[in-house]
Parts: structure tokens; C-alpha cells; sequence
């Protein structure tokens, strides 16, 4: 793709490099970041080099599905006690109905059908061959070129 003529709008992206005598890129300034953990950019935006951003990832320890799985039973309890709650809402008793359903027999399977027949005979016909199908000629006919 040429983007040659394409404008830039992003001010980093059409940034032009640092100098090489810029005090802020000599090897004690970028291991002084490093140590220190500070992220310093310059004027367009861009990270310098040894920079590190606070946000390090995910920290350690147990993951969100972990903590959740010790609440399952008072969950599924707390669902079936409002199935059977005659004074709750009509819509909240069907919700935990169908969210104890899926859990206790798994979603209802969805039926997708998807024909691709059409598109594969427009295909056939833009390269000169003729579909055929084996229940339009049972007796073992070939397909001829149109």
C-alpha cells in the first residue's frame, strides 16, 4: 500500500529521530531510567530508551475464575431459592430458572445452516464448467463444459 501521498496525523509517527548528541540517550541516562523505573518521551510522545511504563501486566496470585469457583455453591443455592421465591419478580425467578437450566444442562445447542451452493455454481459458471450434482444425474453422468 503507498502512503506516500496519504497526510499523517499522528505527530509521533512523522517525528524525526532523535539526535545523537541528545544528553537524554547517553548510556547513564538510559541505565538511570532503567533503575528507577521512570518512563521519560519526548517532545512527540515516544517512550525513550530504558524507559518503563508503571503498568507492568497482570500481577501474580490467583486468577478471577479461581476466587469465583469457591461461591459456587451458595450461588447455585442463592438461584434455587429464588426459583422457588413466589413474591420475587417474575423476570428475575426466570433468569436464575434458566441460569441454574445452564449450568445444570449446558447451553441449548444453536443450529446454524449455511448453503454455500449458489456462490460455489457462480464460481463454476465464471470459469466455463457446468455444476452438476450426483441427485440431479443419478446415473453417473458427467458434467460437461458449457
Amino acid at each position: 500500500m503507498d502512503t506516500s501521498d496519504t497526510p499523517r496525523t499522528s505527530v509521533a509517527g512523522s517525528a524525526p529521530p532523535l539526535a545523537a548528541d541528545d544528553p537524554r540517550l547517553t548510556p547513564e541516562a538510559i541505565a538511570h531510567r532503567r533503575a528507577n523505573g521512570i518512563a521519560e518521551r519526548d517532545q512527540y510522545g515516544r517512550l525513550l530508551p530504558g524507559s518503563q511504563l508503571p503498568n507492568k501486566g497482570r500481577k501474580g496470585g490467583p486468577m478471577v475464575t479461581t476466587l469465583a469457583r469457591q461461591y459456587t455453591e451458595s450461588a447455585v443455592t442463592l438461584l434455587g431459592k429464588m426459583v422457588e421465591d413466589e413474591k420475587a419478580p417474575p423476570a428475575a425467578r426466570v433468569a436464575a430458572a434458566q441460569a441454574l437450566l445452564d449450568r445444570g444442562w449446558g447451553k441449548a445447542p444453536i443450529q446454524i445452516d449455511v448453503s454455500v451452493k449458489a456462490k460455489f455454481d457462480d464460481f463454476l459458471r465464471e470459469v466455463g464448467i457446468a455444476a452438476t450434482y450426483e441427485h440431479e444425474h443419478p446415473e453417473g453422468e458427467a458434467a460437461g463444459v458449457e
